[in-house]
């Protein structure tokens, strides 16, 4: 668990945080909207050593694609950033009432039939990540009537942790401890929740088994197939994704990731996690301009294998 910050360092960065906030606040969302869309294409130009990793990250995932189509990748990705940041500050205006106007499903019989009969019979995992909007995901979803279990891991700063918690929990979100995460989400699933897991970052140290994402053994934290495993709750993809670049975007739910189940429980960690890996890969394909290429996914190497960065 990370060091807290003493209370002088915690309120200066605060402070930071919350004026820009706060501004965004002001704006009619509209502005705000455009206005953090410029913000990513600042931040596009200025984060160079940033973007060296993600034009390692395009190439490995987009061999096929000129530089210049790469580069229109990321610079997208950076305006993404910026709107997820503009959303998130007028996140508060949102309610059950009008969440539908910016927030949909794209197979609502889906949703509202099959969908719940599961949740009803096993609960649910999510196979989800840092992928569009991903903080308006878990919001728009409670804001429809369910909501979302995630396991929350505190900030260094208590005040920005608190912040953020607490907008979270606007819609329902509840979250869960990081240091009992496995117990409570097993409590969770048996009371017919939904757990939404991140999948996409890169595991450090003994904690991750290696599965490719893209062709390249990525380290991939195994939590996921293992509470698979544990609970038996079937895994469903399920992403936010964005209307062209509008404010408008679809929960899109993907078929649950058929799993293998041997009695070998080593040998089915990781070929579940390959197959999980396989299924966020498959919506990275669709939506490049969704996911943060600037994220070090490839930095945890298999013993011997040289550096990519």
């Amino acid at each position: 668990m990370p060091r807290p910050l003493s209370p002088f360092a915690a309120r200066l960065e605060f402070l930071a945080f919350s004026v820009p906030v706060n501004s965004f606040r002001r704006l009619r969302f509209e502005t705000a909207f455009r206005l953090g869309e410029r913000l990513g294409d600042l931040a596009y130009v200025l984060a160079r050593p940033q973007r060296r990793t993600a034009s390692i990250n395009l190439g490995i995932a987009f061999p096929e694609k000129s530089a210049a189509e790469r580069l229109g990748i990321l610079r997208e990705s950076c305006r993404n950033f910026g709107r997820m940041a503009a959303e998130w500050c007028h996140m508060h205006s949102l309610t059950r009432a009008n969440v539908g106007e910016r927030i949909t499903f794209e197979d609502p019989e889906f949703w509202y039939g099959e969908a719940q009969r599961v949740i009803r019979s096993t609960g649910i995992l999510v196979l989800t990540g840092h992928f569009g909007n991903w903080e308006l995901f878990a919001h728009g979803i409670g804001l429809h009537g369910q909501p979302i279990h995630l396991v929350h891991r505190p900030f260094r700063n208590p005040l920005f942790d608190a912040f953020i918690n607490a907008e979270r929990q606007r819609s329902g979100t509840v979250l869960i401890s990081k240091r009992r995460a496995a117990r409570q989400i097993i409590q969770v699933l048996r009371a017919h929740g939904i757990v939404a897991i991140p999948f996409d970052q890169n595991a450090t140290g003994r904690w991750g088994v290696f599965a490719d994402f893209f062709g390249v053994p990525a380290s991939t934290h195994p939590g996921l197939a293992r509470l698979h495993e544990l609970s038996g709750a079937p895994v469903y993809p399920v992403f936010l994704v964005r209307q062209q670049g509008s404010p408008r975007h679809q929960i899109v739910i993907r078929p649950l990731v058929e799993t293998v189940r041997t009695g070998d429980s080593e040998h089915d960690t990781v070929e579940n996690t390959r197959r999980f890996n396989a299924a966020f890969e498959r919506v990275v394909r669709e939506h490049p301009d969704h996911w943060i290429w600037m994220h070090k996914r490839w930095r945890t190497r298999p013993p011997g294998s040289p550096s990519i960065y």
